[in-house]
Parts: structure tokens; C-alpha cells; sequence
């Protein structure tokens, strides 16, 4: 290893390009805010939760009487290592320096620039996405699972359980394609008063656009929404957005619909490429609360090096380490980001979670 071959970098430089950048919108980290841990484990526990046991009115000069503790659970597993590289080869050392000697012109500056950090880009926007898809699976199905086609690396033998149970995990009794037979408002206000058994009141449900679509289709939906307009018992005709159905959603108390649309790419070894939603089509999420739980990180080895960090340029953006070097046989510009993170869902017990493709399981 040795030190970057781009003369325009130095670790203050790289950070602040860093800083200055948001780089690609993703929904993760109003989902999932970032938070520090010291270990490398992933850890969320689940305690006292929903109706609230009510004190017994006693007599004076009484003792109170003692209330039992909810037993508290806990998920939890190792915080998986995510890492990307790119880099620049002998011809494109070459390119760069030819531009450096006959650059003159504000485009020719800037293609150097270009060149110096498309490949920062390119490892952050990598790490961030696989964020976006730990964190978006474990929205919506509750449940990571990582295998040749999603992952070029480690792949796991079983889903990693992120601890919401089984019965709030729940499938259709017709399926949402069926137009004619499907009714989700009935769907939705089954789960919403089994939330209600537990004391839990649902303000949210998450869903991709597909699922959406599929919705605003349906004839109940329809014949529904034409009664709210104008209270007769005509279906409607036009098309239905999401704002009119939050808002028979909303006159009927129930949970508002929020779109998750999203898509980002995975690279075999092979070097193919192949386009994933993350959030997993057909799985609607009711939640009590906006944010779902925490992107747990935690520290990253390099970081610490003190011989990498005399050798190397390196800076941070949130939880993703960017490290920038060179080898000189062959000669290579090498950029890498590493992060050390995993989703963990907050209060997973007051979690619902509907399988709108099935009528016999949920996954």
C-alpha cells in the first residue's frame, strides 16, 4: 500500500468533499437513523409495551400491591461488514495525468476532478445502497436474508429473525391481484383491531408502489371510495392517488399510507448487473411510529490502523469509511468504502406485517 497517486487529495480534502455532498436519496435514514455501537453485534430489546396494567385503589395504611415485570426480549447477532472497491488502472493513471499536463480550460479542470472522485461516488452511493436494502427488508418482511442473487459475498443459511412475532405476521384471504374478490379495507381493519387487542394503535402502513396499484383497483376499494364521495352506493370511476385513499383511510381511523419506491443495483462475479426492489412487492407494514428502529454501526478496523493511516487517505460520511491508496505492481489507484452496520427494528412486537401475494403463509 501507498499513498494516492491523485495529488488533488489529502484526508482534509476527501472529508470535506464528503461533507459537502448528500449523494443518492435514500430512505433508510428516516427509517433507520444511525446509531453508535462499541461491539460488533446488533442488539434490540423488546420490554413493556402496549395497554398499560392499571394500580389497584387500596385502603390507607396498606401496602401496595406488586405488579409482576414483563419478561423483556431481546434479538439479536453479529453486525455484518459491507465493503466495495474501485479502481483506476494503468490506462486511466495515463488519461489522468495527460489531462493534469494540458489542462487549461474550466471543463478540462473539471474532468480531472471527475476523475479524482467519481470513484468516492461510486463506494459511498455502493455502501449506502446495500443500507437501503438491509434496511428496506427488514421493513418489510421483517426478516433479512442475503443469497447468491442479492449478494456477492457472504450468504446466510437461514433469514436473520429481527423478533416480530409470528401472529402479527399474517397473509390475505384473497389475493390483492384479484380485483374482484380482494377487499384490503377488510384486510386493513383485521389487523388494525388485532393491534387493538394488544393496545397497540397503528398510524402507519408502508408499501411499494405496486401494491398500491393493486389497491386502487379493487372493486371494493372503488364502490368504497364512491360512497365516501358522495354517500350513494356508486362505485367510483376515476383514478384513485394515494391522497384519496388516505383519505377514506383517515375517516375510517385507520393507518395512513405511506409509498416506499425504490430501486438499486447488484453485481454478480461475474460482473452482471441486476435491478432490485428492496422492499420486498406485496408486503404492507403497519407501524405505530414513522421510524422503524436504528442502523446500528460500529467500528471499522482501518479506522484505527495507524499504519494504514501514515500510508492512506481516509475519511468518513456517517458510518461508511472511504479509503483512498495505491500499489505500485501494477500500478493502481485503488478506492474503498467499508461500512460495519445492521438494521434492528424498534418495539418489533407492536409490528404488523401483511402478505398481500398469498393466501396461505406469509413467506
Amino acid at each position: 500500500m501507498e499513498r494516492s497517486l491523485l495529488k488533488e487529495l489529502t484526508d482534509v480534502r476527501l472529508q470535506a468533499y464528503l461533507k459537502k455532498n448528500r449523494f443518492t436519496e435514500s430512505y433508510w435514514p428516516s427509517l433507520f437513523p444511525l446509531e453508535y455501537r462499541d461491539e460488533l453485534t446488533w442488539e434490540t430489546l423488546q420490554g413493556e409495551a402496549g395497554v398499560n396494567i392499571k394500580a389497584d385503589v387500596i385502603a390507607y395504611d396498606s401496602s401496595a400491591p406488586e405488579k409482576g415485570r414483563e419478561t423483556i426480549g431481546k434479538a439479536s447477532g453479529k453486525i455484518a461488514k459491507t465493503a466495495v472497491k474501485r479502481i483506476m488502472r494503468e490506462e486511466d493513471l495515463l488519461m489522468y495525468n495527460r489531462l493534469k499536463k494540458g489542462a487549461s480550460s474550466d471543463t478540462e479542470k473539471q474532468a480531472i476532478l471527475n476523475m479524482v472522485f467519481n470513484d468516492v461516488d461510486f463506494v459511498v452511493n455502493a455502501v449506502n445502497a446495500t443500507t437501503e436494502y438491509l434496511a428496506l427488508q427488514a421493513a418489510s418482511t421483517g426478516q433479512i436474508s442475503l443469497d447468491k442473487t442479492n449478494n456477492n459475498g457472504l450468504v446466510t443459511e437461514t433469514a436473520v429473525d429481527l423478533g416480530i412475532p409470528a401472529a402479527n405476521k399474517t397473509y390475505v384471504t384473497a389475493l390483492f391481484s384479484n380485483k374482484a374478490t380482494a377487499d384490503y379495507l377488510a384486510e386493513v381493519k383485521k389487523i388494525d383491531k388485532a393491534a387493538r387487542k394488544k393496545g397497540v394503535k397503528l398510524l402507519y402502513q408502508f408499501m411499494e408502489p405496486d401494491t398500491l396499484d393493486a389497491i386502487v383497483e379493487q372493486d371494493k376499494v372503488r364502490a368504497a371510495y364512491g360512497y365516501f364521495m358522495t354517500n350513494t352506493q356508486v362505485a367510483f370511476s376515476g383514478t384513485l392517488f394515494v391522497d384519496d385513499l388516505n383519505a377514506l383511510l383517515k375517516k375510517n381511523r385507520l393507518p395512513e399510507i405511506k409509498i416506499i419506491d425504490t430501486f438499486i443495483r447488484s453485481e454478480d462475479a461475474s460482473h452482471k448487473r441486476t435491478t432490485i426492489q428492496p422492499w420486498t412487492v406485496g408486503y404492507i407494514t403497519f407501524t405505530t411510529d414513522k421510524v422503524l428502529g436504528k442502523m446500528q454501526h460500529g467500528p471499522i478496523a482501518e479506522e484505527d490502523a495507524e499504519s494504514v493511516k501514515k500510508v492512506a487517505i481516509q475519511a468518513k460520511k456517517g458510518h461508511i469509511l472511504v479509503t483512498k491508496f495505491s500499489t505500485v505492481d501494477p500500478v493502481r489507484e485503488t478506492t474503498k468504502g467499508e461500512g460495519h452496520f445492521f438494521p434492528v427494528l424498534k418495539n418489533a412486537e407492536d409490528i404488523f406485517i401483511l402478505n398481500t401475494t398469498s393466501t396461505t403463509k406469509f413467506i
